[in-house]
């Protein structure tokens, strides 16, 4: 059995370089996948030990460090992919959706999806909701390996911008994610309204 690690000064400086290599990745190349960009920055850092790489909690941090630095106009950019998601959302409001993802943790750039999450006992409602709005749509191919993948993601696009929207049974409505990964149109709502006042996503729950 090996021995378990320590972080020493140079495996702590190795981490935050990762970190902030990994989200200027993701803010200035669009990588959305937090794994890979670890990946890629680790590797770009000549790094190969998985002992080192940061949480996703700590790439948030550094990609909001980044972005006040270089990418000041981020929150305007938000603010409008977060309005979009209340126009969709208020479209789907018989669904009951929610929105999840980068635009309500806060880290999407201005090319991000929207990804909405509804739960059903009829899949198949929405493509038929869809059809009668005339709104052309895709399936996305999800994982083999998904606990759901029996259940229909369904992409479109609305003012420049895809939509994800992702079917669950209804049963599992009460067994995923917490409160604060995703949120109903009035959450969404309050976020939008606490950056026009100034104050952090947190006071708007």
């Amino acid at each position: 059995m090996g021995k378990p690690f320590t972080a020493d000064r140079h495996s702590l400086s190795l981490r935050a370089e990762i970190a902030h290599q990994a989200a200027r990745l993701i803010a200035e190349d669009h990588l959305h996948d937090f794994a890979l960009a670890k990946k890629k920055a680790a590797r770009h850092l000549g790094s190969s030990d998985a002992r080192v790489l940061p949480s996703n909690q700590e790439i948030e941090e550094a990609l909001e460090s980044y972005r006040a630095i270089y990418q000041p106009q981020h929150v305007d950019s938000l603010q409008a992919l977060r309005g979009k998601a209340v126009n969709m959302m208020r479209l789907l409001n018989q669904f009951t959706p929610y929105l999840t993802g980068s635009v309500l943790s806060g880290v999407a750039g201005p090319h991000s999806d929207i990804n909405l999450l509804i739960y059903l006992d009829d899949p198949k409602s929405v493509e038929i909701f869809l059809l009668n709005h005339k709104i052309d749509y895709q399936h996305l191919e999800p994982p083999p390996t998904h606990r759901h993948a029996s259940w229909p993601s369904i992409a479109f696009w609305y003012d420049d911008t895809q939509i994800k929207l992702h079917v669950r049974p209804r049963t599992a409505e009460r067994q995923t994610q917490r409160k604060e990964e995703r949120a109903r149109v009035d959450e969404v709502e309050a976020l939008l309204s606490a950056n026009l006042a100034g104050l952090t996503p947190s006071a708007a729950y």
